[in-house]
């Protein structure tokens, strides 16, 4: 009987803006994006990606303690998912 292998990885989610610099998170499970054409779901493995963003961006995170979501709420911009690495350069920042 084959047992489900549950993958321990994560992602690290860097973003970049003019207004705050650069910020990185580590061990993100997923990235729900969410805007007026798109509703996409990133996991760890997930298939290279580039798109732009006009919403909101969750970064779910998970440490020992628990799961965080650090929402970005009303954000323009460009985003790249590559080797588990997910890349969104801000065009404007709304106190992200």
């Amino acid at each position: 009987m084959a047992e489900a292998v549950q993958s321990d990885k994560r992602i690290e989610a860097i973003i970049i803006g003019y207004k705050n610099g650069f910020t990185a998170y580590h061990d993100v499970k997923m990235i729900r994006l969410k805007g007026d054409h798109l509703n996409l779901l990133i996991m760890a493995d997930y298939m290279p990606t580039v798109g732009e963003i006009h919403g909101n961006v969750e970064l779910v995170r998970e440490d020992g303690f628990g799961g965080e979501i650090v929402p970005l709420h009303d954000i323009s911009g460009f985003f790249v998912v590559k080797n588990n690495v997910f890349k969104l350069l801000l065009e404007e920042e709304n106190d992200v």
